[in-house]
């Protein structure tokens, strides 16, 4: 079977298992805070449709990374409730891949090893495991770094095997928090377009978490700004004014990024602490 073929056969399997209609991911009138402390956020709404990239933008320390936990089922509310596929989340979501700016590739393990890892702990077979190695490396033009050894890869590299590792067991949603904010800017362009790329052509739903403005402006199909002080809560709404076939090359220099990227930079105003000092 051809790339583009296998591609095209697990889009159609993921709408064939999906929900016929409704979110994969909702959060209605949540607060969740930890022990006796304030809440963190407050009467929360949001849902994320199948397909869909969803970018969290906002200042450090808002809440953001709070809400992939949610999704992932680390924690739960104090009030409100999170659904996913409709159900609500009770335990630890299997559904979700997770990944996050730290580099957790095991040292000790090759490449190959390191991402059919998610399938030897479900017990999938080991010509399958085998398959799905060859297929993810293949997207991710890693097939000739398969026998290496994590400390052999560049920072792009191994950007590349977390993300390969995050997806191979086709997660129903993937959640993002920050994965390329230790990259300098052109490693971290190379991960834009790759991320994108790969993603729409699984029809992979993501929830990404960043503080950077350009980066949700690339990456997107809709942006929540999350911020407003504590505790937080989301403080605006922006739909992506350009659509999938998006060129990561060029559309940085166009007239309507430019005017997208000035309209969040404003939303993301008033999402800062009204407490802190202007900076």
């Amino acid at each position: 079977m051809s790339k583009l073929a296998h591609h095209a056969r697990r889009a159609d399997a993921k709408s064939a298992t999906s929900p016929a209609s409704g979110p994969i991911f909702e959060v209605r009138n949540l607060a969740i805070g930890f022990d006796e402390r304030e809440d963190v956020l407050h009467n929360v709404t949001m849902q994320v449709e199948p397909g869909e990239f969803v970018v969290l933008l906002g200042p450090s320390g808002c809440g953001k990374t709070t809400i992939l936990n949610l999704a992932a089922g680390l924690l739960s509310p104090r009030s409100g409730y999170v659904r996913f596929d409709g159900a609500e989340i009770n335990g630890v979501n299997t559904n979700v891949g997770y990944m996050t700016q730290d580099d957790t590739l095991l040292p000790w393990m090759s490449v190959q090893a390191n991402v059919g890892l998610p399938l030897r702990m479900r017990g999938v077979s080991k010509s399958e495991t085998k398959a799905q190695v060859e297929h993810y490396l293949s997207l991710l033009d890693l097939t000739e770094a398969g026998s290496l050894f994590p400390s052999q890869l560049s920072g792009g590299m191994r950007r590349r095997a977390l993300l390969a590792r995050s997806m191979i067991y086709d997660p129903r949603l993937l959640l993002m928090d920050e994965p390329f904010a230790a990259l300098d800017a052109q490693l971290r362009h190379q991960m834009h377009v790759e991320l994108r790329r790969t993603v729409k052509r699984l029809n992979q739903t993501v929830v990404f978490v960043t503080h950077d403005i350009a980066e949700a402006a690339k990456l997107a199909d809709r942006v929540l700004i999350v911020g407003g002080g504590r505790p937080g809560r989301l403080v605006a709404e922006f739909h992506v004014p350009y659509g999938d076939d998006r060129d990561l090359e060029t559309i940085v220099y166009t007239d309507e990024y430019a005017r997208f990227e000035r309209e969040l930079n404003e939303g993301l105003r008033g999402a800062r602490d009204p407490n802190m000092p202007a900076v």
